[in-house]
């Protein structure tokens, strides 16, 4: 009885909005209460030491905050956060970090250097995807107690084995991953030495401008503003994320009002949001790509002449101009623009009859037949149907198979590939080490977080060099040639990992909504939201 009421309940709303809609009438959401559409599908839990995506990253960054703060504006200069101030070594190896006084968590206790020194040091010795944040510069599950360390309430002091360009270091300082979280709320819900993990899979533990108050999976979110937070409470009261996957719901509901943000949306919804002028298209560049992967396991696709011959494949200005108008910049080489060595240079154009001379010098003047994974989603998979057609006028049928193929990719367990990348840390090494090094290249290495190993790869040895080298490098400038370097002898490498796109991240703001900004680390803050209704 009760969801015979519900689906009743749910019918007559439909049909009343869908006359209001009809008659003219535009619904608005409340003044005070920030409403984002987005597709909660891939959400599992918002533990900030856990999650790896998009969404669940720009909730726990207004449920959480880190020591250092990235602007939107500027995410190459950090700034400070939780620490009001920091030094660094002469050696360049000791990182000391003063913490600010006066900063509540959302239980009211108190944050201190403390909460610092266990938030960090769980992260390591959790091991999950993100502890790449710190697990990188030569902290482990062995060695984080001795090299994160609080000395006294007000101070955190983080070593490193190693000397590394310090930006990288505050870089990661600012990343979802390296949340403050309330120790003494966590260790008082730990269950059988999870250090509160499941506790944070429906629950935050943070000291935020926001604090979570409901959470369905796949269904709604609501948190509610923090009156006690430390850079005072937030205008909008509520943040509301509803879990709209359809991309025609949600243009429907941000035309009729219901909603203020709408993310995830085709570039046909697009494109007509922002023809209908009630909504702004934001694009915000982020710092990875949509690439194609060629497996090196293959005899015919490790040819260098093959690698190349897919790069006149690819209709760069076509997709430019169509389904990428919201979703990429064209780029070919390896550094997101914007960052030390990036290059303005696009060498490729679609060239069939390039392509075909080049697989006639490598010995495949008939072609050849190749299964191709691709991800059935907007716009990656429109971007493999034209990649298909195009390969099949050289000579090349691509036995396209769209569904969840990441699985086999990390494992080296296919042919053709593509999809899109996100990296968060805003510095080449952060591509680079995934792109450019490979330092072991058996399959038993299993280096899966590499994308050069995951298509087997072996990068040279002097890219390989001159990326470790960057990453340790400490003047700016010399680090700025060697990335410019790196750059050039990617591109002229034929590299298994081929870029097309540099990402962007589209989101549809109604026009009222003034001070939602998207964030390249996807770090996108609600408490700068106001609304002019």
């Amino acid at each position: 009885m009760k969801m015979k009421k519900r689906s009743f309940l749910i019918a007559s709303a439909m049909v009343a909005s869908t006359f209001l809609m009809s008659a003219g009438v535009q619904a608005a959401t409340p003044a005070d209460q920030l409403v984002i559409a987005t597709n909660m599908s891939s959400m599992r839990g918002l533990d900030p030491n856990e999650i790896n995506q998009l969404e669940s990253a720009e909730i726990v960054a207004n449920l959480y905050e880190r020591l250092i703060v990235l602007s939107a504006e500027d995410i190459t200069k950090p700034q400070p956060g939780i620490a009001e101030s920091w030094m660094v070594s002469d050696d360049g190896k000791t990182f000391t970090f003063k913490i600010r006084s006066g900063v509540k968590f959302h239980s009211g206790n108190s944050l201190t250097a403390k909460d610092v020194e266990w938030s960090l040091r769980r992260l390591v010795k959790l091991g999950l995807a993100p502890s790449v944040d710190l697990r990188q510069w030569g902290l482990t599950d062995k060695n984080v107690d001795e090299l994160i360390k609080a000395t006294d309430d007000k101070t955190i002091v983080l070593q490193t084995p190693a000397v590394w360009n310090p930006s990288l270091i505050l870089f990661s300082l600012a990343s979802f991953s390296t949340s403050i979280l309330d120790s003494k709320l966590l260790s008082e819900n730990e269950k059988n030495g999870d250090m509160g993990r499941e506790f944070l899979q429906t629950n935050d533990a943070g000291s935020g401008p926001y604090s979570l108050k409901t959470w369905r999976v796949n269904d709604l979110l609501i948190s509610d503003a923090f009156k006690d937070y430390w850079q005072g409470a937030p205008k909008m009261r509520r943040v509301v994320l509803r879990h709209m996957p359809e991309s025609s719901g949600q243009r429907l509901q941000l035309e009729a009002g219901d909603v203020d943000v709408a993310t995830r949306l085709s570039s046909t919804d697009l494109a007509a949001i922002e023809a209908g002028g009630k909504a702004d298209i934001q694009k915000t560049p982020g710092f990875g790509f949509y690439y194609l992967a060629l497996n090196q396991k293959d005899e015919i696709l490790s040819n260098p002449k093959v690698r190349e011959a897919f790069r006149y494949l690819i209709d760069y200005d076509g997709l430019a101009n169509t389904v990428m108008k919201y979703y990429g910049i064209k780029q070919q080489t390896i550094i997101p623009g914007g960052l030390p060595g990036a290059s303005g240079e696009n060498p490729y154009k679609l060239d069939i009859e390039k392509a075909k001379q080049l697989l006639a010098e490598a010995g495949y003047p008939n072609g050849f037949s190749k299964v191709y994974f691709a991800t059935p989603v907007t716009p990656e998979y429109e971007v493999a149907q034209s990649l298909q057609a195009n390969a099949a006028k050289a000579g090349i049928k691509l036995d396209l198979q769209g569904g969840d193929h990441i699985g086999k990719f990390r494992n080296r367990e296919f042919e053709v590939f593509s999809a899109r990348t996100g990296e968060r840390l805003p510095d080449p090494h952060a591509v680079l080490a995934s792109y450019a090094t490979n330092p072991n290249n058996a399959d038993d290495a299993k280096l899966a977080g590499l994308m050069a190993w995951r298509t087997a790869w072996d990068v040279p040895k002097d890219i390989q060099d001159m990326v470790t080298a960057a990453a340790h490098e400490t003047d700016q400038q010399k680090r700025a040639d060697l990335y410019a370097k790196i750059n050039r002898a990617y591109l002229e490498a034929s590299p298994a990992l081929i870029t097309s796109f540099q990402r962007t991240d589209a989101k549809a703001v109604r026009k009222e909504v003034k001070g939602y900004v998207g964030h390249s680390t996807w770090l996108t803050r609600w408490d700068t939201v106001s609304k002019d209704n």
